[in-house]
């Protein structure tokens, strides 16, 4: 059976203004210097889309937890250890858990939330030598790390590659885009 999808574009604070409002989702910093982290102004801008919240600071208090949906997994951001730490957080407070991992860490990052216990945690994982269709059969809905969404272009690796809905390629616009299960994050 096919998952259903829908397009979600992500960027820093900076360049907010090259995703077009008709963007299905979003995903923006709620974490980091003001040139990364987006402001209300930026989260109000799409009031038709989904909204992904992303903590790339490593910060694993319950605070902070609480207001992102995702743990940035990459070099100067998160190290597996917060990644459990905050997922342990998570899943004391009841909420959904959610990581961003590029495709090569991503075995690694499985084992080590499988040896700390935690399953039911949902995984947004970068591939950018993917077409969109081949992101597209990695989605999942089911079993202990479900793949979520699927970030298959980036401005390095799509440069030309155009935004949905905009005249502006990739590198001009400096956008991200992925391919998710369309009930994560729907719109309400």
């Amino acid at each position: 059976m096919a998952v259903a999808t829908a397009l979600m574009i992500d960027t820093i604070h900076g360049d907010v203004s090259n995703i077009p409002v008709s963007t299905p989702k979003v995903a923006g910093y709620v974490t980091g210097t003001p040139d990364i982290r987006w402001t209300t102004a930026d989260w109000d801008r799409f009031p038709h889309s989904g909204k992904i919240r992303i903590n790339q600071d490593g910060f694993t208090d319950v605070s902070e937890a609480g207001i992102a949906d995702v743990a940035d997994y990459e070099p100067g951001a998160f190290t597996e250890a917060q990644v459990l730490e905050w997922v342990k957080l998570r899943k004391h407070s009841h909420l959904a858990c959610a990581i961003y991992v590029a495709a090569s860490n991503r075995a690694s990052l499985t084992s080590a939330l499988r040896e700390a216990g935690h399953t039911g945690v949902n995984l947004w994982v970068a591939d950018w030598s993917l077409s969109e269709a081949e992101a597209v059969s990695l989605l999942t809905t089911s079993g202990e790390y479900p793949v979520v969404a699927v970030q298959w272009a980036s401005p390095a690796s799509n440069p030309s590659t155009r935004v949905p809905d905009s005249a502006k390629t990739l590198a001009q616009a400096n956008v991200d885009l992925s391919i998710t299960v369309a009930s994560w994050f729907a719109k309400a």
